[in-house]
């Protein structure tokens, strides 16, 4: 497989696209030109935009170190993009709870402008792509459904039909580190091009497992990588009024177990008191797991399969883009296809005995077709009008194989189907009342119907208990009202009010009724501003947002149950900043305040069985969390970035930059347990990268984590132990460094 992997590239004759067009983001990497990004479905400037946007270039996601989308927080204010079970991404605190295939996650990530719905598919490598843009706040009008945090957009190069090109790139580093990716753009006829791009990327895991059994098997080393992605591309666009583009992707993560630390078992707990976070804990310890995968479920006759299934993702894409420019108006077609397998197997209890584990394996299949025709025109009014179907089927098993260490056939197991259809109409109308004013006014309905069905079975020689068929249906309007005014050609001021809408569903993890949806009203107000003939550039905002039926999941009798919250608050503010005061050096920075607050949330909590029912709580739910605040949600997160470019005239140039965060405290569960939160951590990452002077070869060395903090990027509740808490850990990478060169022709 490696080697097929390897002959693809070679192929490919591949490596990592660095559009030379591409210009850097104003927020983190700035430089001469001005990023155009298409936010409201149309090309503009990223600082003519009246929304929250960061919008990352390929070279800013070159020189920064951003390989994955999991790293995009490094750069993006509010934004928290966390490996668990599944990725969890949320923004300015919203995010989402339910990763079974009848929930979706509450950001929105689109890849080559296809709504991609699963959780499971929300972390991958980045390959040449044009830019990562990423929209802060409720998007649904024109960016569709579930989108009530935001919307993460990857957009891939594009072929290029004016001329050949390519570019091959390698990355060495420690932990054996190894990553190769490239592309190849070949021109077939006037206005005809294909590109074809590839990665593969492997490397060893960073905790040791001292299980015997376990390292027999290939799991002597946990949080492995072992990545591969193609995309293949064919363009057809000679200048005329119709334009086509089909894109075809696979991506296979076939990386080793993620290693989850049990902190308070009664066998794991150091000799320490825990107050918090992973600064409490000695890093050896951290980074030492001593944890059994056992295949077969006692009782069952099923098992994980082979040990290679026991943790993978794959994703294949399609996207078709069909546009024709009638002169007056555009119309605009996106067919898109997405295929995703997810295997998860889980250590459950942290020790060599065979306690517990827990399995989920997902497949999913989604269609979807959007249709937009907007307007062309230059005058007062611009319009697009527009239209979304969605539909996916998706099959689901869950096993928790309880054989507490003598092999008994006592288990836990789900299987489930579910469907999502999906409808909606949108449009948007923006008026230029004067010339420096500006209205807009934006709608969209949308109606979904969800269905599932699934057999929970208890088996100790009990019954199983099948769950009837479910189905429900949900409708929203969401609209949108912005206000934009231009003080100067270079400064511009906006505010709006956008109502936000997740679709509700079931949550195949518990015997329960079906979750409502959440809806959010947001509102924002905010500066964008450049000066000093636009070498400096200073975007600021402050939202707030009152948030109803949040959807919050926590452990009940071994169930990961769903319920709404009742009511919450958020609010914040957010600044980016960059500037070029001389040739050669550039600095910038990003901060992010976020103030988050149940209002109202009664709930039950499993290690409180005999909690006082507090007032205006119930039997069921005697707990009131009013005060609390919401998951992912630092209070804090402040970036900042330097960097400095010496010209060597005939022999290149020398570029150093370097790239620092910061963020606070959080907690990882509604309960705001001083178990489950990590304390504020600091991290540092540089680059020092040589080009020749004709820009076709480059060589750099890069760190990441420099600071070799250890943190937490989520801390899970787990039942295993219940009612007694028990925190279940995972740890964010050590400090890596390496070596880059890239060639290009």
């Amino acid at each position: 497989m490696h080697a097929m992997r390897m002959m693809l590239l070679a192929a490919a004759g591949s490596a990592v696209a660095l559009d030379a067009r591409a210009q850097t983001a104003p927020a983190a990497a700035p430089d001469a030109g001005e990023i155009i990004v298409t936010a409201d479905r149309r090309a503009a400037s990223v600082q003519d935009v009246p929304i929250s946007i960061t919008a990352l270039s390929a070279a800013t996601l070159e020189v920064a170190g951003i390989r994955t989308t999991e790293q995009l927080s490094d750069l993006t204010p509010g934004l928290l993009v966390q490996r668990s079970v599944v990725g969890k991404i949320s923004i300015r605190g919203v995010g989402n709870e339910n990763y079974t295939i009848a929930g979706d996650p509450g950001v929105a990530v689109h890849v080559d402008g296809v709504y991609v719905a699963r959780a499971a598919a929300g972390l991958f490598d980045l390959f040449d792509v044009e830019r990562v843009a990423v929209r802060r706040g409720p998007q649904g009008t024109l960016y569709g459904r579930n989108a009530t945090g935001g919307v993460i957009n990857v957009l891939p190069s594009r072929p290029d039909a004016d001329g050949f090109s390519a570019r091959i790139a390698g990355e060495l580093g420690n932990f054996d580190y190894r990553r190769i990716e490239g592309f190849v753009n070949l021109p077939l006829a006037d206005g005809l091009a294909v590109r074809v791009a590839a990665m593969g990327n492997r490397r060893d895991g960073f905790t040791e497992n001292t299980n015997a059994d376990a390292r027999s098997r290939g799991f002597g080393r946990l949080d492995s990588k072992d990545v591969f992605g193609i995309r293949g591309q064919i363009a057809w666009d000679d200048g005329g009024p119709f334009t086509a583009r089909l894109a075809v992707e696979y991506l296979d993560d076939d990386s080793n177990l993620p290693a989850y630390k049990y902190l308070n078992r009664p066998d794991a707990l150091p000799d320490a008191d825990f107050g918090g976070g992973a600064q409490a804990f000695d890093d050896a310890f951290l980074r030492t797991v001593n944890q059994g995968y056992e295949l077969d479920i006692p009782g069952s006759g099923r098992s994980v399969g082979s040990n290679s299934d026991v943790f993978l993702t794959r994703q294949t894409g399609v996207a078709l883009h069909l546009a024709y420019d009638v002169g007056a108006t555009t119309l605009t077609s996106i067919t898109g296809y997405r295929r995703t397998r997810f295997n998860w197997l889980n250590d459950g209890d942290g020790s060599d005995v065979f306690y517990v584990n827990y399995l989920q394996q997902d497949s999913s299949r989604q269609w979807s077709q959007e249709v937009q025709l907007a307007s062309n025109s230059d005058g007062r009014f611009d319009w697009l009008i527009g239209g979304f179907f969605f539909n996916e089927t998706g099959e689901s098993f869950i096993a928790l194989p309880f054989p507490f260490g003598f092999n008994l056939p006592f288990y836990i197991s789900i299987d489930g189907e579910a469907e999502t259809r999906a409808l909606a109409a949108f449009g948007e109308l923006r008026w230029r009342a004067t010339e420096r004013l500006k209205l807009t006014f934006g709608a969209r309905y949308s109606h979904e119907r969800r269905a599932a069905t699934y057999v929970y079975v208890i088996d100790f020689g009990a019954p199983f208990v099948r769950i009837p068929d479910e189905e429900e249906t949900f409708g929203s309007f969401t609209p949108r009202f912005v206000g934009e005014y231009a003080l100067s050609d270079d400064v511009n001021l906006y505010a709006s009010a956008t109502r936000g809408f997740k679709s509700g569903g079931f949550n195949l993890l518990a015997v329960q009724p079906g979750f409502d949806p959440e809806k959010v009203w947001a509102y924002e107000a905010g500066v964008k501003s450049q000066m000093a003939d636009r070498r400096v550039t200073l975007n600021g905002n402050f939202f707030y947002y009152q948030y109803n039926d949040q959807q919050v999941g926590q452990i009940v009798n071994l169930q990961s149950v769903l319920t709404n919250a009742a009511r919450s608050r958020i609010w914040g503010i957010e600044a980016e900043f960059s500037a070029r005061p001389v040739g050669g050096l550039e600095f910038g920075g990003t901060l992010a305040y976020l103030n988050t607050k149940y209002k109202e949330f009664c709930t039950g909590d499993p290690t409180q069985p005999t909690a006082p029912i507090a007032p205006g709580c119930t039997d069921a739910e005697p707990v009131d969390l009013a005060g609390n605040e919401l998951p992912r949600a630092p209070g804090w997160a402040i970036t900042g970035t330097a960097g400095y470019r010496f010209e060597l005239g005939d022999k290149g140039s020398l570029a150093a930059r370097t790239d620092l965060r910061w963020q606070s405290e959080m907690y990882f569960t509604q309960f705001n347990r001083p178990l489950i939160r990590e304390d504020g951590y600091v991290t540092l990452g540089a680059s020092l990268t040589w080009t020749d002077a004709r820009a076709r070869f480059s060589l750099a060395l890069w760190g990441q984590n420099l600071t070799n903090s250890t943190y937490f990027t989520e801390v899970l509740e787990s039942g295993a132990f219940n009612p007694q808490l028990v925190g279940q850990a995972y740890v964010a990478p050590p400090r890596t460094w390496g070596v880059r060169g890239s060639v290009a022709f």
